[in-house]
């Protein structure tokens, strides 16, 4: 069934407290994504989701861990980007997602939010099949099964 997140993103950019950012991101997750699949409402989303995330400073886990699994889902078998819009969303990851990161260099960074920037950096740069494995990280048996192995 066809989304129209302009309703939740608008709402993302009214959203005054935690609660109702995370409540918006709630749906915008469920939406934007659901077991595997991602189509052109996810595309047209992450543009909208990087700018309002850095005019209001939004800082958080789902802003970046939403991003990256569009992304990585979109390598996968879902629909191509529109031609005519790839330009802007490529823009948006390669240029405005670092910009995003970098205004929260200076904040402390749990286990999921770092997983969740290193992921975002890894895509902004392209590298898709790095950031899924980096996502998985999040989990410290993951990692130090990994540590162990290499």
């Amino acid at each position: 069934m066809p989304y129209d997140a302009s309703v939740a993103l608008k709402q993302l950019e009214t959203a005054k407290t935690a609660d109702q950012i995370d409540a918006v991101f709630s749906e915008l997750c469920n939406e934007l994504h659901h077991q595997g699949d991602v189509g052109l409402a996810s595309y047209f989303s992450i543009p909208h989701i990087i700018r309002i995330a850095i005019e209001k400073s939004i800082y958080n886990y789902n802003v970046f861990g939403l991003i990256v699994t569009i992304e990585i889902e979109r390598h996968k078998n879902n629909p191509d980007l529109p031609k005519d819009f790839e330009e802007t969303y490529l823009r948006s990851l390669k240029v405005d997602l670092p910009d995003l990161v970098n205004k929260g260099l200076n904040e402390n960074w749990d286990l999921t939010l770092t997983t969740t920037i290193l992921s975002a950096l890894a895509v902004s740069k392209g590298h898709v099949e790095l950031a899924e494995a980096i996502s998985k990280m999040e989990d410290e048996a993951v990692t130090r099964e990994f540590l162990e192995q290499f």
